[in-house]
Order: structure tokens, then sequence, then C-alpha cells
């Protein structure tokens, strides 16, 4: 078995789709005779940690798990991004995964262009890419070869639309305000309230992950967002339109709920609004009627636009609502042959990745 070094490990968060696509990277990578044996946590400098690199140095490979990063020049993108003339100088194949890629620099996609292979999630983010003179292949987000939501499918549907929140806090504002004066509707975070990743099976957690602290050998509990109190809701609520549910909508955005809740509540949805992209992948998954919105990339547009799917993409709150249920069978036939394409490609991917490791 090949030994692979990963970095951006967002599983070390709390966020669903975070870990289920960690957990995805792992089993691909151990169908094809390769172990994560070693992580670098999310916002954890690579750089800054002499034993990583010297793990680095002796790898078989190292896989970047580019997610929701590499954009706008960040100093985060600019870390992903220097892996790889690191592993080239190293001469250690390097592979940039599962990424989106946009509003980066020169210095940015100078750095990308020493990875062996570079692989986009949507198609937007590969146009950015192949401008500044990438070599890039598009293959969908890696929650969607999952099998995390074959346990929740067939069920019977409730009348409820699910809105989740959104990194824009001006389209998420307008779609909480919007679904508090409608009835049957509900809030949902997707922060989950395991203390590890749920979805990584025996053997497959790397010996030690690296974060800011230093190397340890499991990445502590994430941090959970504050729990707001009754009467803290109530006071942020007071002499506001829909004081009520408005008290509600801040206890649901709260509450902890476990990943198997909140795959069972998108699965069960009459619709979900999202704002967040995991939250679509897991209505796609689901079969679950969606409408996506903006958020901080166009990750959210790419997707939908390969899948053919454009027009159930919109930030007008009340359209959103309206459209929920102007799903037709050509809309779920859609749906499942991007997920059968996402499982095909995700396969291939990381055929092509051992052969690099090889």
């Amino acid at each position: 078995m090949k030994t692979a070094i990963l970095i951006n490990d967002t599983s070390t968060k709390a966020h669903l789709g975070c870990r289920v696509v960690v957990s995805q990277i792992a089993q691909l990578a151990k169908s094809v005779g390769i172990r994560i044996a070693t992580s670098a946590s999310v916002h954890t400098d690579w750089r800054e940690h002499p034993l990583l690199l010297a793990s680095m140095r002796t790898a078989d490979l190292v896989i970047v798990n580019g997610e929701g990063t590499l954009h706008d020049g960040t100093r985060q993108a600019r870390a992903l991004a220097e892996v790889a003339p690191f592993c080239k100088a190293a001469g250690v194949p390097s592979v940039l995964i599962n990424s989106v890629y946009e509003r980066n620099d020169a210095a940015i996609a100078k750095a990308c262009q020493a990875f062996e292979k570079i692989y986009v999630r949507e198609s937007v983010s590969g146009y950015e890419a192949r401008q500044v003179g990438l070599e890039v292949e598009v293959v969908p987000d890696l929650t969607l070869s999952s099998d995390v939501m074959k346990p929740f499918l067939g069920g019977p549907r409730t009348p409820t639309i699910i809105v989740t929140d959104n990194a824009n806090k001006n389209i998420a504002k307008n779609a909480q305000e919007e679904a508090l004066r409608r009835n049957h509707t509900s809030f949902l975070h997707l922060d989950t309230s395991e203390p590890n990743n749920p979805f990584l099976g025996a053997g497959e957690s790397p010996d030690f992950v690296f974060m800011g602290s230093g190397m340890v050998a499991q990445a502590p509990r994430p941090s959970q967002r504050r729990q707001i109190t009754p009467m803290r809701a109530f006071r942020k609520s007071l002499f506001k339109a829909n004081m009520l549910r408005r008290m509600e909508m801040i206890h649901q955005f709260g509450e902890p709920l476990s990943s198997q809740q909140i795959l069972s509540r998108i699965a069960t949805a009459r619709g979900v609004i999202g704002g967040r992209f995991h939250a679509v992948c897991m209505s796609i998954l689901s079969g679950t009627p969606f409408i996506g919105m903006s958020s901080n990339t166009s990750k959210m547009i790419g997707m939908l636009t390969d899948m053919g799917l454009t027009r159930f993409l919109t930030d007008d709150a009340k359209l959103a609502f309206d459209m929920v249920d102007h799903w037709q069978d050509a809309d779920y036939n859609a749906t499942a042959a991007y997920v059968q394409k996402a499982r095909r490609e995700a396969k291939s991917m990381f055929e092509e990745i051992a052969n690099l490791a090889n």
C-alpha cells in the first residue's frame, strides 16, 4: 500500500460536507492502494511544521484538497498552491483535487503549474484555471460519489421547505425573512455535533494530524457554534416581525444536530433552499427538490450549469420558494445522471492518481 499526505484536511471542522469529502478521499484512495497516513488540518500552514515537511519529502504522493479554499488569492490559497513546487523539488508527485479556482493572482497560477494533476469541481473553476494556463479536469464534488444518503432514501416527505445558512449574509438574510413569512419552513445549519468524523471507517483515519499547535494522533473536537439561550433569542427577536417564528429560527440555526439528523432532514424535506453548496449536493443525492443561491464563489452556478439546471438558481427569495414546486421528471433524471457521472469520474480520478504514485 502506498502512503499519501493530505493537505487541507477539512474534516477537522464540524461542517457536514467537509467531513464527507475527506472520508471520500480516504475511501477512494484506499480502493486504489493508497493510504492517507498523515494530514494537515485546514487553517494549518504546512510550511511551519518541520516534521510534516520531512514526511512530505518521503511520501509516495501528496494530495491537496482544494475544496473551497483556492479563491481570491488569500494566504490560505497561496499556501495550498505552494505545495506543488515544494513537492516537485523533492521529486514527490502532488495533485490538487476537489477544488474551486477563482480570482487568484499570477503567483498562485504559476505555483499550481507544478502539480502533476489538477481536478476542479465545476466548469466555472475549470474555465478560470484554463484562462491562466493551467491544465485541469472537471470532476464533480466528491460528496456526490458517496453513499451517505442511502439509509434515508424512499421515506415519506414532510411538507417542510428547509432554508440553510449562507456565507453571503445579505442573500441569507433575504431568504430567512421570506421563510419567516411562510408556513412549513424550517432552518438548518450544516455543522455536525459529533466530535470526530463519523464517515471514516476503521483504519481510514490518518496516523497523525498536524494542527496549528503541532502533531497529534487525533484531531481535537471542532469548535462548536455557541448556542443561543431562549432569553437571548427573545431579545434578538423583540419588536421584530414574526417574533415567535424568529425565535424558533434562531434556535434551529444554533441547535447541535448529528450528521444523521441533518441528512434525514434533507432527505425527507419537500424542498431545500440552499445557500450552502453541500446542502445542494446532499439534496442531489436524495432526490430532494432544491433551489441554489449565490455564495462566496461561483461554485453553485458552476455545478448547476454542468447539470443543465441553472433555472433552479436564483437570489430572489420569493421566487426561490415558488420554484421548489416546479421540479419535473426531467430535472430528477438530470440529478440522477449527474450522480452517476460523479461516481464514475471520482473512481477514474483516483485510478489516475494511483498511477502517479506508482
